[in-house]
This record gives structure tokens, sequence and C-alpha cells, in this order.
């Protein structure tokens, strides 16, 4: 089974090594890559792709991650979408737990052990969807 996964983050960097880390864990994968959240909330409104999995940064130009929740959460079509950042914020934390549409809360950077936690994750969600 190959997971598709929608990744939103402006840190070009921290994509790459996202990739890099899914295709040496061997996972078979499809990674659709935003910089910018306005253009991946334009996608989601549009398409009729299904997602396994968003994974969403907080802190980004023109749009928060916690802005992006507020707008995905009047979306009908919903996919499980785990929170990835570098804040160590405790208040971010908390807040976190407030959205029904996010199902973890992750700080950079991403490990082989926190991609298959957030993998069964999703799969989870997806059984309770």
């Amino acid at each position: 089974m190959t997971t598709k996964i929608l990744q939103i983050d402006d840190d070009f960097v921290n994509n790459m090594a996202n990739n890099r880390l899914l295709r040496k864990m061997g996972i078979p994968y499809q990674l659709k890559d935003f910089l910018d959240p306005t253009e991946a909330l334009e996608f989601l409104s549009t398409t009729e792709e299904i997602f396994d999995l968003i994974l969403l940064d907080i802190n980004m130009p023109r749009l928060s991650g916690w802005e992006f929740l507020d707008r995905y959460e009047l979306f009908t079509k919903k996919f499980p979408i785990i929170m990835v950042t570098s804040s160590l914020d405790p208040t971010d934390h908390k807040k976190a737990h407030s959205y029904p549409s996010l199902t973890g809360f992750y700080i950079k950077p991403l490990s082989r052990e926190k991609i298959h936690e957030i993998i069964e994750l999703a799969l989870g969600w997806q059984k309770q969807a």
C-alpha cells in the first residue's frame, strides 16, 4: 500500500529531509509538498485526491498552521493531520488538543520512530472515520 502524504511547511530543507527519511525507510509513499499553506488550502478545497496523512508546520508566513486548521475545520472532506513543528512552547502543544482535526503533535526533526508512530496514528484515524 502506498501512503499518500501532503506536507505543508515553508522550510524546503525540512521537506527534503522528510522525503529522504521516508525513502530510506523503504515506505512506499507519494509526497506532495506545499511551501505556502494558502495554496495547500486552495488545492484541498478543489482536489478529488485522497490523502492518508497531512504533515503541517505551525510557524509559516502568510498563514500559520493554526490559521490553516481554523479554515480546514470548515471542510467536509477530512484527512488525519499531524502537526510537525520546531516550537517547544507548551502552549502550542496544549492548543493542539483543541483542534478536532489534529491527530498528533510532533517536534522536528522527524525520526524513524516518529514516522512509524505518525503512520500508525493516520491508519488508526482512517479506521475510525
